[in-house]
């Protein structure tokens, strides 16, 4: 559990593909200005993890929501669900559907008029241009983008990975973007615009929260600006988008 500040705290998950390689998952717990808090994504918390956030929510009785953000994290749903039984529980529609039986508020995590409850504190953003839920199980792109206003925080799922490799180390959209761009041609400048209109949201980002690779990304402070990191991640698909136009606008 990783303090970032002004309210902020990120949780560093496990999270194994193949079952020995350990690639990583988060959460994020959020204080509000009401002095109440929010989690971003689910994660079974265990030992001192869950003893330092249970001291943080009076026991979880100060926990008012999870927020499921990405609609292909949902192994640990049920398990927060359990954990925190008095928090209103928001996901996608796909978390709804893999498990009906819980007490899921009306609305979804995509939805504007969430957004709106939470705009003092919180600001969402979704990508467009693309599937927010492919049909294709293994597309995993899209996810509901959080930026926490007092900590200057951008939590994301898949849509933008850190990558810790040596020669690749970055900041990259989730590499199944080809896939899951809508097939029609002004598709990609939907996307390009959406991206375009993060890089300025960034702008007042300091702090950036991955799902996986275990580190956190460096923060803007010795890392560089978070925005140029996202430009950068632009860049090296503007391929791709450009592809796609041709391709589409070939067919129309």
């Amino acid at each position: 559990m990783i303090s970032i500040g002004d309210g902020f705290w990120n949780i560093r998950g496990t999270f194994k593909i193949f079952k020995f390689i350990d690639i990583g998952t988060h959460c994020s717990l959020v204080r509000l200005r009401s002095g109440r808090y929010v989690l971003l994504d689910a994660y079974t918390l265990t030992g001192d993890v869950q003893r330092d956030v249970m001291q943080l929510t009076d026991g979880g009785a100060a926990l008012e929501a999870i927020l499921n953000l990405h609609p292909f994290h949902t192994v640990h749903v049920k398990a927060a669900a359990a954990m925190f039984p008095d928090a209103r529980l928001y996901g996608t529609d796909r978390h709804v559907a893999r498990a009906p039986e819980l007490n899921w508020e009306s609305l979804r995590t995509d939805d504007p008029a969430l957004h709106e409850q939470y705009k003092d504190d919180l600001e969402f953003s979704v990508p467009r241009g693309v599937d927010f839920i492919s049909a294709n199980e293994k597309l995993h792109f899209s996810s509901v983008l959080v930026f926490h206003k007092a900590s200057r925080t951008l939590h994301v799922d898949d849509t933008l990975a850190w990558n810790n490799l040596p020669f690749i180390r970055g900041l990259a959209f989730h590499p199944t973007l080809a896939s899951v761009l809508h097939a029609r041609p002004e598709a990609a400048a939907e996307f390009r615009a959406w991206a375009q209109e993060l890089i300025t949201r960034c702008e007042d980002v300091e702090h950036l929260c991955t799902a996986h690779m275990r580190p956190l990304p460096p923060d803007a402070k010795t890392g560089g600006s978070i925005a140029e990191r996202v430009r950068g991640a632009l860049a090296r698909v503007e391929k791709v988008l450009a592809k796609h136009e041709r391709r589409h606008a070939a067919g129309a």
